[in-house]
């Protein structure tokens, strides 16, 4: 006889550590609006991928047949390095990615979806992943179409949203 998987897995402690970051890191954003405060997203990152690395380091990981995971660990660091550098890009120097600065809001809900939707090519079922990347998808073009002004905020309550919502779903 198997014995239940625990409702508090591996990707659900995840999916609730990166809710959390999330929410602070755009909380953060949306009052500080200045280049230094991707020094505190690069701080975020580490403890959100290295909490992810550790957890896929743990002997429940292992016997679990959960080495598709690795894939999701490399979707993330990848979105999350390529966010992080269009994100920088903005502020060095005079160039024409500076007029992208007042949309970094937008970009980020959209990286977050696409995201979400790689993640779902690695990591069954789909599904929910596709479903809390539509999200953030719209949420960002719902933040272009009626206004700028707290895109972090939504950036942040959306991403934590979406994050929560893997705890149900997936």
């Amino acid at each position: 006889m198997q014995t239940p998987l625990p409702f508090w897995n591996i990707c659900r402690r995840v999916y609730l550590v990166w809710a959390v970051l999330l929410g602070i890191g755009f909380a953060a954003t949306q009052f500080h609006q200045e280049a230094n405060i991707n020094w505190l997203w690069l701080v975020i990152s580490l403890i959100g991928l290295g909490y992810m690395v550790r957890q896929t380091s743990l002997p429940e990981f292992r016997t679990a047949g959960l080495a598709h995971l690795y894939f999701v660990g490399l979707v993330w660091t990848l979105v999350i390095a390529q966010g992080m550098i269009l994100s920088v890009l903005p502020f060095v120097g005079r160039t024409p990615l500076a007029a992208l600065s007042p949309y970094l809001g937008v970009f980020w809900l959209w990286q977050m979806g696409l995201g979400h939707w790689l993640n779902g090519l690695v990591d069954p079922p789909r599904l929910p992943y596709w479903i809390t990347g539509g999200i953030q998808i719209l949420a960002g073009v719902a933040c272009l179409l009626w206004g700028l002004e707290w895109q972090f905020a939504v950036a942040g309550g959306i991403g934590a949203l979406a994050m929560l919502l893997l705890i149900r779903l997936h």
